[in-house]
């Protein structure tokens, strides 16, 4: 009785769970949901790249906006040092950081941080200084 029974579980289970049309789906889902991640945090091109805060007297600042929708972010000025890495994304004339806790950054320098764009540049929220591409890199 104990065989026949096992049997029946198991063509139960494979009417259920294991059919030719549920199978299919099942091995797929993971496949798509990993070529889609990257294509669905992509941001755009043309904001990518390496910054450099400029006009800001004693202030050493870089950006590095990534492709794939990360950020890296330090300021230095004077003894204060502030580093901040997380996620970026540009929408309606902003570009906004929002900053992960990490291994390399315990503690950033910043929750969220909204840059305007204009032009080519990213203007901080106290309008002083902006973050520029250098001349040699391709925009």
């Amino acid at each position: 009785m104990r065989a026949v029974e096992t049997e029946q579980l198991h063509l139960v289970r494979s009417a259920i769970c294991y059919t030719p049309a549920m199978r299919l789906p099942l091995v797929l889902l993971p496949l798509t949901a990993f070529l889609a991640g990257p294509a669905l945090a992509q941001q755009p091109p043309e904001r990518s790249g390496h910054y450099y805060l400029q006009g800001v007297m004693e202030t050493g600042s870089e950006l590095l906006l990534q492709p794939d929708g990360r950020f890296q972010w330090y300021l230095v000025y004077g003894a204060l040092d502030l580093f901040a890495e997380g996620r970026w994304t540009a929408q309606q004339g902003t570009v906004t950081l929002t900053s992960e806790k990490t291994k390399e950054v315990p503690e950033p320098g910043f929750k969220t941080l909204v840059l305007t764009i204009r032009d080519k540049a990213l203007i901080p929220p106290d309008g002083r200084g902006a973050y520029m591409r250098p001349a040699y890199e391709k925009e």
